[in-house]
C-alpha cells in the first residue's frame, strides 16, 4: 500500500512539471510566502538524485490542532522566525492541513503539501510526510507510521547539516522538552 501511494505521487508529480516557482497568495493565513525551488539550503540537490538527506526539528507532536498553533507561535516568537502556514488551513471534518479547495494550482487543492525547504520558519505539518530513515527501513514500523494518517508536528526548521539541526535543538530543547530531530529522505523533485 505505502508503495503503491509513493507511485501514484511520484507520477502526479512528474506530469505536473512545468513552473519551478510555487507562488502563494494571501487568503487569511498568517503569513505570504513565495518559494523557489531552485534555492537549496546548501545546494546539494541534483536531478539524478531526486531524494535529500535533511534533519527536521520536531517541536512538539499531537492531534490538536490549536494546542499545536499555540506552540507553534511560541516557538516563532522564541526563535524570532516567521509563522508560515505555505496557504495551507486545518480542515476540521478531515483533521487534516490542507490548501484551500479553490486554491491556484489544482493538483494540490484540497490537499496537504508538505514543506520541503528550510527557510527560518515556523509551521505545523502532517507527520506522515516525514518518516525518519530508520523507520522507513523496517517494513512493520513504517506500515505503522503510514497508517497514522492524522498526527501532526511543529516544524521549527531543517537543514542539510545535521550540525545546524542540533544548535537549533539545543535552543528549543530547554523550553520545549519534546524536541527532537527527525532525519528524513524528501523528496526535492517538481511537484506541481
Amino acid at each position: 500500500m505505502k508503495y503503491f501511494l509513493i507511485i501514484i505521487i511520484v507520477l502526479i508529480q512528474l506530469a505536473s512539471c512545468s513552473d519551478k516557482t510555487t507562488k502563494q497568495k494571501d487568503s487569511n493565513t498568517d503569513t505570504v510566502s513565495t518559494t523557489d525551488q531552485d534555492s537549496r539550503i546548501d545546494g546539494n540537490y541534483t536531478a539524478e538524485n531526486e531524494y535529500e538527506l535533511n534533519y527536521v526539528v520536531a517541536v512538539a507532536d499531537g492531534y490538536d490542532y490549536d494546542s499545536l498553533r499555540k506552540i507553534a507561535l511560541e516557538t516563532s516568537e522564541l526563535l524570532k522566525f516567521k509563522f508560515d502556514t505555505l496557504d495551507r488551513y486545518f480542515n476540521t471534518t478531515r483533521k487534516k492541513i490542507v490548501l484551500p479547495d479553490n486554491y491556484e494550482d489544482d493538483i494540490w487543492a484540497g490537499e496537504y503539501y508538505f514543506r520541503r525547504f528550510g527557510d527560518s520558519a515556523v509551521s505545523i505539518e502532517m507527520r506522515s510526510a516525514y518518516i525518519d530513515t530508520l523507520t522507513s527501513k523496517d517494513e512493520n514500523s513504517s506500515t505503522k507510521f503510514y497508517a497514522d494518517t492524522l498526527k501532526m508536528f511543529v516544524f521549527a526548521d531543517m537543514y542539510n547539516n545535521k550540525s545546524q539541526a542540533d544548535s537549533l535543538l539545543n535552543i528549543l530543547k530547554p523550553k520545549f522538552k519534546q524536541t527532537t530531530i527527525i532525519p528524513t529522505n524528501i523528496y526535492m523533485g517538481c511537484m506541481h
